[in-house]
């Protein structure tokens, strides 16, 4: 059964909080121009996701993304809230679905966030934003290099830091586990 312990929980919030961060301050070095399409940017946001993940688990990381996701909903932004929702999710997932090494888990992110956005930008473009199809199809090829490069923006710097932090944070959670509450019966 997956499930967060309270360890887990607080690195899990505490990580959203820096999703917030990263999303309400405008501009570099949080947000950054894409160059190919300029109604879109890179940003910071998607990495604590990533670590949520890769220190806490899938329910750490749906956590985290949909409290860092929120801020872009509670600042009016549904459907660029909806789409960075759909993005952030298809890359943790596809990460969390590969069973080995860093390499495949990498690509499969790449490979399903630029799928899965090519798709909902195909479907919900037209609709959220009264674009022509043709529009949309043109746009396409650019859309699918940022989210590409912004997968690897996110997995990377998380997997850097997660290398060097996960064996203490493991040791950390396992000290929860195995520590017996003394019984009040005599």
């Amino acid at each position: 059964m997956l499930k967060l312990d309270t360890k887990k929980l607080a690195l899990a919030s505490i990580l959203a909080g820096l999703c917030g961060v990263f999303e309400i301050i405008p501009g570099p070095p949080f947000d950054i121009p894409f160059p190919l399409y300029d109604r879109v940017s890179w940003d910071l946001t998607g990495m604590p996701m990533m670590m949520s993940l890769l220190f806490t688990g899938p329910v750490g990381a749906l956590y985290t993304t949909l409290i860092g996701c929120s801020i872009i909903f509670l600042r009016g932004n549904i459907y660029g809230g909806i789409f960075k929702l759909i993005a952030e999710l298809a890359t943790i997932l596809a990460f969390y679905a590969m069973q080995k090494g860093f390499i495949p888990k990498t690509i499969a992110s790449v490979t399903s966030r630029a799928a899965v956005m090519t798709a909902a930008n195909y479907l919900l473009l037209p609709v959220f934003y009264h674009m022509p199809v043709d529009v949309v199809v043109g746009i396409l090829p650019a859309l699918a290099i940022m989210n590409g490069t912004q997968a690897l923006i996110n997995i990377i710097p998380a997997q850097l830091v997660y290398s060097r932090l996960g064996n203490w944070w493991r040791l950390q959670t396992q000290e929860t586990s195995t520590i017996q509450t003394p019984s009040l019966r005599n």
